[in-house]
């Protein structure tokens, strides 16, 4: 398969596809081009041109590596178009797969298609996004990759993986430091509370500055998704009616943004009335109205480092499991009032 041959099935020009797969941040071409051409790009396991014909060669010299293809596997989202932050990663680990070599044959929830992570025997390698909550999916995972997995997410698992980490509990206290700092107290929690490290830093901040916990405050989602945020701003509004927080600390941004929609059709002002932070940074954060406040995890990042470190452990380049942290920043936009202005001390 050639880049003409992909163009000429997804009814492109032949420099869309090249730039499609090559786009750093995802962005070019509408969202339908763009997925038209990645779902023709992994059902045919296309390989770029310049490794194909040293990988052929290869492969005809080596019959232990025979397979030559890795998979993104959701460990705890259900897809990728609900939850940006997994899918902003997953895409820049493909782009980086196609450019070491590999070709890519799925992505895939086993919460949706645990089927093929029993079936499907190609992939030698796998980035697992997200921890399964099922212990029996973990252990299918280690039984078919062996160790050749590298994990990825905001908190590091107690497994003899590789893992590509953002420290989530740090941002958070970041997020909520900012809060704190603009001189929010009565913040409110909109997130998942079960063994999640958002609310454990939400928890441990406002214990530290002496601020009671409010359970009328905190409201807990089964997913961080749009309508999760959507229906979490609801029953928050209902709980707390008679004396609102002034700010809402959300566990994603995608949540935070299903939270504004909520807010605004309430003719709640934000941030005049309720700020909003959150974390994430993904793209929509600075598209919706007010712009989100927020902080920016790296994930283009840590998708192409998941793939290079994945590469260098199938190439047995290295064997002690490996822990990468990559640096969170705050981003500063419309969605957070400081409520200090004025104030002179």
């Amino acid at each position: 398969m050639t880049l003409k041959e992909i163009a000429s099935r997804a009814g492109v020009h032949v420099s869309t596809v090249s730039r499609i797969l090559s786009s750093p941040d995802d962005s070019f071409a509408s969202k339908e081009v763009r997925e038209r051409v990645w779902k023709i790009v992994k059902e045919t396991g296309y390989i770029p041109n310049i490794h194909a014909r040293a990988l052929r060669k290869k492969l005809a010299n080596d019959s232990n590596k025979k397979n030559q293809s890795i998979v993104c596997v959701l460990g705890k989202a259900k897809c990728l178009h609900d939850n940006p932050f997994y899918a902003h990663i997953a895409r820049a680990a493909e782009q980086q797969a196609l450019c070491l070599g590999y070709s890519i044959t799925s992505s895939y929830s086993v919460l949706e298609n645990k089927k093929q992570l029993l079936t499907d025997a190609k992939p030698i390698g796998a980035v697992v996004l997200g921890i399964p909550e099922n212990d029996s999916d973990i252990n299918i995972l280690k039984s078919k990759y062996n160790k050749n997995i590298v994990f990825v997410d905001r908190t590091e698992v107690n497994y003899d993986w590789d893992q590509i980490l953002c420290n989530g509990y740090e941002s958070c206290c970041l997020a909520l430091k900012h809060l704190f700092s603009y001189g929010h107290s009565r913040i409110a929690y909109i997130g998942k509370t079960k063994n999640d490290i958002c609310y454990k830093a939400y928890c441990d901040f406002l214990n530290s500055k002496g601020i009671k916990i409010e359970r009328s405050l905190v409201i807990s989602t089964l997913q961080n998704t749009l309508q999760g945020g959507y229906e979490s701003a609801g029953i928050l509004l209902s709980s707390a009616e008679q004396n609102l927080p002034t700010a809402i600390f959300s566990a994603s941004d995608i949540t935070a943004i299903g939270i504004i929609k909520r807010l605004k059709e309430s003719k709640i002002k934000i941030p005049k009335q309720i700020s909003i932070i959150s974390i994430d940074n993904i793209d929509l954060s600075g598209f919706v109205a007010p712009m989100l406040t927020t902080v920016a995890i790296p994930v283009e990042e840590m998708g192409k480092i998941a793939v290079q470190i994945l590469d260098s452990r199938i190439k047995k380049m290295h064997k002690l499991p490996l822990k990468i942290y990559l640096q969170e920043k705050l981003i500063q936009r419309e969605s957070v009032l400081n409520l200090n202005r004025g104030i002179y001390i």
